[in-house]
């Protein structure tokens, strides 16, 4: 008699194997198809990478140049603001030039209308009447050349002391009992003399 149980196969293990490795490629799919998706997702994967970072350096390279043109415009602002600057300082100098220059005709102009300082104090100017001269500090002589000619006559005797010395010349008044008169003196060489 026979009893109804399971029934009893007589498998192989080769014929596992087989069965195993079947029923795998049913799951997994074929091994060409395997790779051909595998393929096809790598190059996938390799052009979207590629299209990120050519997009990204497009980008950049965009951003790039707007900065470059912002950075080339606001030289472009700054050289003309130098230019500006420097236009401005440089007539400022012309008119400064023109000032000094101005400021030494004056002086030279002043020194003619008035050529004696002095000789006493040297720091005012004479001031003739008649044969009189008169300093603000005080000093005042008698003397009969004019202007010119006295500062003549003083330039003589500083030139005349400088042949054998070194030293300034001192002026001063001597009050004699007719007038008063100028002398120049050297306390150095005992040079002394009536201008």
């Amino acid at each position: 008699m026979q009893s109804t149980g399971s029934p009893i196969y007589h498998t192989s293990a080769e014929q596992k194997r087989h069965a195993q490795n079947v029923a795998k490629q049913q799951r997994l799919g074929m091994p060409k198809l395997r790779e051909l998706l595998r393929e096809k997702c790598r190059i996938r994967i390799i052009n979207t990478r590629k299209n990120n970072v050519d997009g990204n350096r497009k980008i950049q390279l965009a951003d790039l140049d707007n900065i470059l043109r912002l950075e080339l415009n606001e030289l472009d602002e700054d050289l003309k603001l130098e230019e500006h600057i420097y236009e401005e300082l440089l007539s400022d100098v012309n008119e400064w030039y023109a000032l000094q220059e101005q400021h030494v005709e004056e002086l030279f102009t002043e020194l003619e209308a008035d050529p004696i300082i002095c000789p006493v104090c040297l720091k005012k100017p004479l001031q003739r009447l008649n044969y009189l001269y008169k300093c603000e500090c005080g000093v005042q002589f008698e003397h009969a050349a004019d202007e010119s000619q006295l500062q003549q006559l003083i330039q003589q005797r500083i030139n005349e002391h400088e042949l054998s010395c070194t030293q300034a010349l001192v002026f001063f008044i001597e009050a004699l009992p007719a007038s008063c008169r100028l002398f120049a003196i050297c306390g150095s060489c005992d040079y002394c003399c009536s201008v």
